[in-house]
């Protein structure tokens, strides 16, 4: 007797990848009569998820698609995509605050993707490119003025410039820039880099006039005559701490010493420093005053855990030899003998929380310290300069008042940046001017923004870039939307850094970025997170030849006929951009 022969494709000639599908088919089973789909109550169906580090930019970078051009090592275009939503990704890529990573869904795993430095990596090898990311709208016929060249000021001219309108910038400094140049040390950010990017910014044709300073070089009435005009003059008031002694001969503001050291004309400071404040700014202080050949110590009322610096900056500024003192507030500064001031302090608690939600440090009773040096720097905060401001702007709290638009109360005038209640961050600075751009550009064609109840927030969604192959819904493609199969275990890249015996004495850069191998493995650990990438798992495990490629070859075809709903594709997607619905009564 014959032994029966093994249902399924002759084991020598089995399918290839291309050649699937392996449902009926394979075996040689003609479907076109056999229309399974009629069993399906589940329908299957492609989608476009929101990526979690897309979700956390606060400047809506277009991180999947930059970085899935990177992992395909088509440089050039991830490059066109990242400058299209980011005309700063070199500084960005050094000193942003980087949220896009704390949502990365690789976080919880083996680490998140380094988005920051695959930034850093495409500006510094395309510094010298100027050429325009993607699209540039005609000439709209209407000027512009932009009043700061922070990264705010030069955001919104960028954009404005390719949404088609003729920016002017106007800057009270003889050099363009803003923090970024003069308030950023070198160790974290080289002025070489700000430069190429303020260059390639000015290079599309915007006007700038440095040295004009408006209610003093300018009237205020000349702008407010241009079509529209954007405030982005930044926050350089320094806010006081209230307590005696502060202005005595000794003690300095965090900020102007940092501008006197990026101008070059900060001088020797004392052999002992005290530092109080526990921003970014308390950070880049100390470490200067490092390379200074002093070791200062770092003042601050709360703890580390509440420090509002990034946590890396409080790293470093650690392994460089700052001392740190918690739970002490400033009550008072004296001048002593031989040069040397006494900061006198209150020990204090943590208690509830404040206004602002965080932990409130309260005196604890009856105890205090003193702290001596030859120097002391206040770096507490700063606040915006309004003064040249009419009546006709209406204030919010230190700020000037914006709607969620950055619309200000002159319907023509737009704010951004620290001007604003934005978190100060360059990140947000840039994300303000963007979305003002934006709003400034529909206002400017006639639209009622008061009326409007979806303003795009990306530069892809105004100018119809967004490119969806699917069906777009809006919710986060979440960790467990992921097949993890797909995922094995990569180690997240960690930076390189010159030794610390070499950056001691100097300000050279700290972190040295990827190489190209690096940068490229780095973003092929991306999961793509709720964006098809074409694997072809829904095409290779579908049992009823019912996925097929789009006739463009950009995406993948349900054939319902054959569909019976089983499931097995939306299971089997790496990226969770399969979802079935149960559809009752449809065939």
């Amino acid at each position: 007797m014959a032994k029966p022969k093994a249902l399924g494709p002759d084991s020598a000639h089995l399918c290839t990848f291309q050649e699937l599908p392996i449902g009926a088919t394979a075996i040689g089973i003609d479907p076109t009569g056999r229309k399974t789909g009629l069993w399906r109550y589940n329908r299957p169906q492609f989608v476009e998820k929101i990526p979690p580090c897309q979700n956390s930019c606060p400047l809506g970078n277009w991180v999947q698609k930059f970085i899935g051009e990177f992992a395909a090592e088509n440089l050039q275009e991830a490059w066109k995509v990242l400058k299209l939503e980011n005309p700063f990704p070199g500084v960005c890529g050094r000193v942003c605050s980087h949220l896009c990573e704390e949502g990365c869904n690789r976080e919880g795993w083996d680490g998140s993707v380094s988005i920051k430095r695959l930034e850093r990596f495409l500006a510094d090898t395309f510094s010298e490119n100027n050429e325009i990311p993607i699209k540039r709208r005609k000439k709209q016929g209407k000027r512009v003025a932009i009043l700061g060249s922070g990264p705010a000021g030069m955001s919104c001219a960028y954009f404005l410039t390719l949404l088609g309108y003729e920016a002017t910038v106007f800057e009270s400094l003889s050099s363009l820039g803003g923090i970024p140049r003069i308030g950023i040390p070198d160790y974290r950010l080289p002025k070489e880099i700000v430069e190429k990017e303020i260059n390639g910014i000015v290079s599309l044709g915007i006007e700038t006039k440095t040295d004009c300073r408006v209610g003093k070089d300018i009237p205020l009435e000349d702008l407010l005559k241009f079509d529209g005009v954007f405030v982005a003059t930044g926050a350089h008031v320094e806010r006081p701490l209230g307590i005696p002694g502060e202005r005595i001969r000794g003690v300095v503001r965090g900020w102007e010493f940092l501008k006197q050291c990026n101008l070059g004309e900060c001088h020797p400071v004392g052999e002992e420093v005290l530092i109080v404040g526990g921003g970014n700014v308390a950070m880049d202080v100390a470490r200067s005053v490092v390379r200074m050949g002093r070791r200062p110590k770092i003042i601050y009322r709360r703890t580390r855990d509440e420090m509002p610096a990034l946590h890396e900056e409080i790293e470093e500024a650690v392994e460089e030899g700052v001392e740190f003192h918690f739970l002490f507030s400033p009550v008072g500064i004296h001048q002593e003998g031989k040069g040397k001031l006494r900061l006198e302090c209150s020990q204090m608690k943590l208690k509830g929380v404040d206004e602002s939600g965080r932990p409130n440090p309260i005196p604890v009773k009856g105890a205090h310290r003193v702290f001596e040096a030859h120097q002391i720097i206040i770096a507490s905060g700063e606040v915006p300069d309004l003064s040249f401001l009419t009546k006709d702007f209406k204030r919010a709290g230190n700020g000037l008042w914006a709607n969620e638009w950055g619309q200000t109360s002159v319907p023509h005038v737009f704010a951004g940046g620290d001007m604003t209640n934005t978190p100060r961050t360059i990140a947000h600075a840039i994300a303000s001017a963007k979305k003002a751009a934006i709003a400034m550009d529909r206002f400017l064609n006639g639209c009622d923004l008061s009326q409007s109840n979806s303003i795009p927030q990306s530069m892809r969604e105004h100018l119809g870039l967004s490119g969806h192959k699917f069906e777009f819904v809006p919710e986060l493609a979440k960790s467990e939307d992921l097949n993890r199969a797909y995922a094995p275990s990569d180690e997240r890249s960690l930076p390189r850094k010159i030794p610390i015996e070499h950056r001691l004495k100097n300000f050279k850069e700290v972190n040295e970025g990827f190489s190209y191998e690096e940068a490229v493995r780095e973003a092929q650990r991306c999961l793509s997170c709720g964006i098809c990438k074409m694997c072809g798992n829904c095409y290779l495990f579908c049992p009823d030849a019912a996925v097929a490629s789009s006739v463009d070859g950009e995406g993948y075809l349900f054939n319902y006929d054959y569909c019976k709903g089983c499931g097995i594709c939306e299971k089997e997607c790496p990226v969770g951009a399969i979802i079935t619905r149960i559809e009752k009564g449809e065939s």
